[in-house]
């Protein structure tokens, strides 16, 4: 590579830093805007997960159904 091709190449680099820089200025706002967002909504409540809710009510209902049939077998057999 002769001088003529680096300092070309470097001067694609220079510009291509500077236009980066640029394109960095511009979104830095959207990024903060974004980050902003981001914490409100963290704060809002979580919409339910649905099904694995139910999974988590019906799991608990049958461990206090067995729980009880345990704890009392004459009863749990005469029901």
């Amino acid at each position: 590579m002769n001088d003529r091709e680096a300092i070309e190449m470097m001067q694609r680099c220079k510009h291509e830093i500077i236009g980066l820089r640029q394109e960095i200025d511009r979104l830095r706002p959207k990024a903060e805007a974004y980050e902003s967002v981001a914490q409100v909504l963290a704060l809002l409540p979580q919409r339910s997960v649905g099904m694995s809710e139910d999974m988590v009510w019906a799991l608990d209902k049958r461990i206090r159904e067995i729980e009880q049939a345990t704890a009392n077998p004459v009863a749990a057999a005469s029901s």
